[in-house]
């Protein structure tokens, strides 16, 4: 009898779970095709290649995405190399656009060089030609360097294989570790009531405490200077970045993990210190490609990615600080670890395939870019984590009572899981700064509002 109602309730259980998996995988095919890599140039005004019998009084570029236009620049090279700088400002009909005015151009060609930074963070670049006047006597631009590249990533202080750059990369992915496993250090020790906290884990939620605003804040910096135009950093140019959607972003989470340190070294508030961490690990959701691209979805993904992350790395390196007074004692924390590590992985698991799902605009696009090789670094890194988790769980916790060297095992293989998913994290911060691949250009302009007046024909288009 008990055996025939088991089988009724798992049969339920499964109906249940495989009709909540069809309702979000039917809403994520109704949403992909709305998905968008980086601020992409869609068309601009006067179109690339264009021969105009007069100068324009302006330039008019328009993105896939809305801009800050605080941080846009916008200049023209002449055809004797003299560069003629504009004043962009945003288009008050359209928050994809620029809008730049020209004065009267003399005949020759000119080169538009634009520079804007995505609603991601990230800076992104581009160039196209055209001509005023017509004949022999035009003066031909000077060759560009990037001829060829209407759009490119700038990097920083060296990059990666994938077009990221390094220092910001894994200063973000080093930043976001030790607020991850601040937060998840807090919980364990905050919870339950009645428990006491060892020396040894109240100074590793100390050091934490400290780590985590100092890395977000270089990684801060970091991210102004990679904004930047050429990497040099000026005060505008700092207070405007701030002043963007990603820079109260940045200083929100980094302010956030200066009060979690002030709540558990000033004010001796443990419970309060996991609140600002957790509130900083929130924030962060809306960081980064999730701010660009589906911030409904992805924004929330991403938190839930990185909070579940945070419980499992804290419980990992709670265990290991764990002072040995008593082996009973550390089986029971080994299990309630366990148990929070099994719930965790599979919201890290749900979480990261909506995010991959929706920025990915393409699903061959998983194993044709570059983006789509490291979240397969990442998923391939995750299985190694759950081949740790099974081990723990099933083969060595069991063990405990009878094998003596059981718990000694048990930390060693610790410390190696902790190694691994550090190398999952740091990874997740290469990716945040890894281009997307673009969209089909038709799905971006069918997203971007028109510009005003004709619309550009197809092959004046940047491509």
């Amino acid at each position: 009898m008990r055996s025939s109602r088991s089988r009724t309730h798992r049969a339920r259980l499964t109906a249940r779970v495989a009709t909540t998996i069809t309702i979000v995988v039917a809403l994520l095919l109704g949403t992909r095709r709305l998905a968008l890599a980086h601020a992409s140039l869609i068309s601009a005004e006067p179109r690339q290649g264009s021969v105009l019998a007069a100068s324009p009084s302006r330039i008019r570029l328009l993105f896939s995405e809305a801009l800050e236009p605080t941080l846009a620049q916008i200049s023209l090279v002449a055809g004797d190399g003299h560069t003629i700088p504009l004043t962009a400002s945003g288009d008050p009909h359209d928050v994809h656009a620029l809008i730049a005015p020209v004065d009267s151009l003399g005949s020759g060609e000119y080169r538009v060089v634009w520079r804007v930074v995505s609603a991601d963070g990230h800076p992104v670049e581009g160039t196209y030609v055209f001509t005023v006047g017509s004949g022999a006597a035009t003066k031909r631009v000077p060759p560009d360097p990037t001829a060829g590249d209407m759009e490119h990533h700038h990097l920083l202080w060296g990059s990666t294989a994938v077009d990221a750059p390094l220092v910001p990369s894994l200063l973000r992915g080093c930043a976001l570790g030790a607020l991850m496993a601040l937060a998840g250090v807090l919980f364990f020790n905050s919870w339950p009531a009645e428990r006491r906290t060892d020396r040894r884990r109240a100074r590793l939620a100390m050091w934490l405490a400290v780590a985590a605003p100092m890395l977000l804040a270089a990684h801060l910096v970091a991210w102004l200077v990679h904004a930047a135009p050429e990497q040099h950093l000026t005060i505008d140019m700092a207070t405007a970045a701030l002043a963007s959607g990603v820079g109260h972003t940045e200083l929100w989470r980094t302010g956030l993990a200066l009060l979690s340190l002030w709540a558990l070294v000033v004010a001796r508030r443990p419970r309060l210190a996991f609140g600002f961490a957790l509130a900083a690990l929130i924030v962060s959701g809306g960081s980064g490609h999730s701010a660009a691209i589906h911030p409904m979805w992805t924004a929330p993904a991403k938190a839930v990615h990185l909070i579940a992350g945070g419980a499992w790395l804290g419980g990992l390196v709670w265990l290991i600080a764990r002072e040995r007074d008593g082996e009973s004692a550390f089986i029971a924390d080994a299990s309630r670890v366990s148990s929070v590590a099994l719930v965790s992985v599979v919201c890290v698991a749900l979480s990261g395939l909506v995010q991959t799902f929706l920025i990915l605009p393409q699903p061959d696009d998983l194993v044709h870019s570059a983006y789509g090789a490291i979240a397969l670094a990442k998923a391939a890194g995750l299985l190694v984590l759950v081949g740790f988790g099974w081990h723990h769980r099933y083969r060595v916790l069991p063990r405990f009572a009878t094998d003596p060297r059981a718990p000694i095992r048990f930390r060693s293989t610790l410390r190696l899981e902790v190694v691994v998913m550090c190398l999952v994290i740091l990874l997740g911060g290469i990716l945040a700064y890894v281009p997307p691949p673009a969209a089909p250009m038709a799905s971006m302009q069918h997203m971007a509002h028109a510009p005003a007046g004709p619309s550009p024909s197809p092959s004046a288009d940047p491509q």
